[in-house]
């Protein structure tokens, strides 16, 4: 079996020959580990950024290939917002887009094919997949709609509204939710097949079970219900400690959740088994970037354990990986994976 046949067999929550690992986005560290930052990758050759990233991907072994992520706010930019590049790392939004919920109603979307950026993003995707050539998923990591509406109406007065103004708030969110699937068809015309949506603005850090359920839970069915119809494959990522709300996750339409160091994984199963595959969860800095290769392995060989036998269990980082991370230790990760082989419980 090659790399997608396996994931698509975890993904199904039938039996894989070996315990499947991949990174997590990882676009900036794949692109800096070549001496690119993100913003020069947008100015350099399509042909040579989407070599770097097939190289990069395919020699630590990760059994998905992501395409051009890091870019998270590009699409903010593309509709009229304020964003600012780092030296490393991912681009910030400095401004808000939308002083008033009803400010949506008037933001074009239809230009967002025509940004220079996404245009440079799409040609790259479009070459990945192509080298690519069905051995692994092409996957995206995007904010998914309510960390969009955070970041163009401002958190703090998502959270307000949340209490004061509810239907402003459910208002944002199909607007963000459009504009997430108007964003995402773009890729898929380019060879994507898998995406990631990253929501760390709905963790239990930020908001409140009742409220993650009132607001949240509805903008991710309505993403992924449009995404499976499309017959591309689904993942949702939440940052922080989210094992109060597990058990909302297994039917919002997603294929897999992901989750952050502080969640457990004998809880992930408990919760998810023979229902919906899920992954994590190692430090991506603690572990991944700080320890050594043995370490990494060690903490590897803990999360298999942890997660205990059973089918759906992806091997993965807690979070996007830190750009200086040591190849050396996510070899260390995907090794362990492989030299992972199962018995007659996973068959």
């Amino acid at each position: 079996m090659n790399s997608k046949e396996i994931i698509q067999n975890l993904l199904e929550l039938k039996p894989t020959p070996r315990q499947p690992a991949t990174l997590m986005s990882a676009g900036a560290w794949a692109l800096n580990s070549n001496g690119l930052s993100l913003e020069r990758a947008l100015a350099a050759p399509v042909e040579e950024t989407a070599d770097i990233l097939y190289r990069a991907y395919n020699e630590v072994g990760s059994d998905i290939v992501w395409a051009m992520s890091g870019y998270n706010n590009i699409v903010i930019g593309a509709i009229g917002g304020k964003i600012k590049f780092r030296t490393k790392g991912t681009p910030d939004v400095i401004e808000i887009l939308v002083k008033k919920p009803s400010d949506v109603d008037t933001i074009n979307t239809d230009v967002i094919k025509n940004d220079e950026r996404v245009q440079t993003l799409l040609k790259v995707t479009k070459l990945l997949a192509e080298k690519v050539k069905g051995e692994n998923y092409v996957a995206l990591t995007r904010w998914g709609p309510f960390t969009l509406a955070g970041l163009l109406y401002g958190a703090e007065n998502l959270m307000r509204d949340i209490y004061r103004n509810p239907d402003s708030v459910r208002h944002i969110l199909d607007f963000t939710a459009d504009l997430y699937l108007k964003y995402a068809q773009l890729y898929i015309d380019n060879g994507v097949d898998f995406f990631l949506l990253a929501e760390p603005t709905t963790s239990g850090d930020m908001i409140s079970r009742k409220h993650f359920e009132t607001f949240a839970v509805p903008a991710f069915k309505k993403v992924f219900t449009e995404l499976r119809k499309k017959r591309v494959r689904t993942a949702l990522h939440i940052c922080g400690n989210i094992e109060n709300r597990l058990d909302l996750l297994a039917d919002i339409g997603a294929e897999l959740i992901s989750v952050d160091y502080k969640v457990s994984l004998k809880k992930c199963r408990d919760t998810f088994d023979g229902k919906i595959a899920f992954a994590g969860n190692m430090n991506p800095v603690a572990v991944m970037q700080r320890e050594s290769p043995e370490g990494v392995v060690k903490a590897c060989e803990e999360c298999i354990a942890a997660a205990g036998e059973g089918l759906g269990y992806l091997l993965m980082p807690g979070c996007d990986i830190p750009p200086a991370t040591p190849a050396t230790n996510i070899k260390a990760m995907t090794q362990t994976g492989k030299s992972h082989i199962f018995g007659g419980n996973n068959e």
